[in-house]
């Protein structure tokens, strides 16, 4: 079973900007890796997906300068365990990573409006951004599909 609903979870509870930027940094690792595994160039999805997986690494990457990530992150999200997502199909990671790319934009925004330090808005800004095009790439390969 794929960890994405549990990322999501600990999101969601996340409290203050350190935590919300800890579980932001496990969030983008995850979908990268939900996305990675799923690149099929025969598939419809190919172009999505990697496109995605980049918003999702930039998005990591963003989070991981923000002054306030705590030196010690990475709590929750194996960085090299593809096992979980490997046994669903892209058709259904795809939803999941979509709504976990929304709450991530949400509670990123929300940081990134407390936060007093200037480095922190700017990392939280950027991983909106990417959290943003994450969700508005595979949301319309969910509803293409829905439609079919």
């Amino acid at each position: 079973m794929s960890p994405i609903p549990e990322i999501g979870e600990r999101l969601q509870h996340a409290a203050g900007l350190a935590e919300v930027l800890d579980a932001a940094y496990d969030a983008f690792e995850q979908m990268l890796l939900a996305i990675r595994v799923h690149e099929n160039p025969a598939s419809g999805l190919f172009a999505a997906f990697v496109m995605a997986a980049a918003s999702a690494a930039d998005g990591r990457d963003a989070v991981g300068f923000a002054p306030s990530l705590p030196p010690n992150r990475g709590s929750g999200a194996p960085a090299d365990d593809n096992g979980p997502h490997a046994a669903e199909s892209a058709e259904s990671i795809a939803e999941p990573v979509a709504g976990l790319s929304r709450l991530l934009a949400a509670r990123l925004a929300q940081a990134g409006e407390s936060a007093s330090d200037p480095g922190d808005r700017a990392a939280c800004a950027d991983a909106v951004c990417c959290a943003e095009s994450i969700y508005g790439l595979l949301r319309r390969m969910c509803g293409r599909r829905a439609g079919s």
